[in-house]
């Protein structure tokens, strides 16, 4: 198969219409179907079934998908390895970051970074940390919280200690304040649960739930209720208007890590390498 071939199955898994796809790639719709049609002739296959609003993909078209994922992967790390022994660190890097992260520590690296390789094409993507590690393909680092990606690389960036936050003019109403949530995988939710429940000998039940934990903190700061905050983010609460406790489940510290996820090919660029050491070297600050 030829190069193309493999980018416009990606595009029609991604897009999941033969529309979709031929406005991705720029050409017809009747020549996406044809085209898909013969690759499918030639792994004596069906790659998607056909249905009125989307394309789904098959059993065995997953297993061709990774393989051309894969395939285009390669294909861009060879253009970029040839670009690199020139001697100028160029070429491409793609990031895909969780929220916090890319909230906090983030934009301090990509600001040296920037400085340092002007020459560097930046793709980045910021989200759930469910989200970055499903469109994982997509790039050449991604920092995720609470996971490892398997069959990468999963170096610890940080390990966050979390805290029980509250404003002391209200310490006696603790177990009557709106507890505020933020979006997180549900092992880690279930943890706060736990404590929850142990401290204040009640269900718990979030009145207030949010997809960020920047607006988190900020419904706390406003006096708008209490929450669980990880140790990243609480460095410049006035600890003279607010409590902030170690929390604790089972008797242990509730830690989260955040991971640096990688396949070892990558290190071969430069400016992929240059920014997982930019990123380890700001989080051990």
């Amino acid at each position: 198969m030829k190069i193309d071939d493999y980018r416009l199955l990606v595009a029609l898994a991604d897009e999941e219409t033969l529309r979709k796809a031929a406005d991705t790639l720029y050409i017809s719709q009747p020549a996406v179907s044809q085209r898909l049609k013969s690759i499918e002739q030639e792994w004596g296959t069906d790659i998607f079934i056909r249905t009125k609003k989307k394309l789904i993909v098959t059993t065995n078209g997953e297993i061709i998908l990774q393989h051309a994922r894969k395939m285009l992967k390669e294909e861009m790390n060879l253009k970029e390895m040839i670009q690199s022994s020139e001697g100028i660190v160029n070429g491409k890097l793609s990031i895909g970051v969780s929220s916090l992260i890319g909230h906090t520590i983030l934009p301090r690296v990509l600001g040296h970074y920037v400085e340092l390789y002007p020459e560097v094409k930046i793709q980045l993507q910021v989200g759930s940390s469910g989200r970055i590690m499903a469109n994982r393909h997509d790039f050449h680092v991604s920092v995720i919280r609470g996971m490892k990606i398997m069959n990468l690389n999963n170096d610890v960036l940080l390990t966050d200690k979390h805290y029980f936050i509250y404003p002391k003019a209200k310490k006696k109403q603790l177990d009557t304040l709106p507890m505020i949530e933020f979006q997180a995988d549900p092992v880690y939710l279930k943890e706060i649960e736990l404590w929850y429940t142990e401290q204040f000998n009640q269900t718990y039940a979030p009145q207030i739930k949010t997809d960020q934990i920047a607006t988190c903190k900020e419904l706390l700061l406003s006096g708008v209720g209490v929450t669980v905050l990880p140790e990243i983010v609480i460095g410049d609460i006035d600890l003279e208007q607010f409590e902030v406790e170690l929390l604790q489940v089972n008797q242990h510290q509730l830690v989260r890590e955040t991971y640096i996820s990688y396949e070892n090919d990558v290190l071969a660029l430069p400016q992929v390498k240059a920014f997982i050491e930019l990123m380890k070297k700001e989080a051990a600050l």
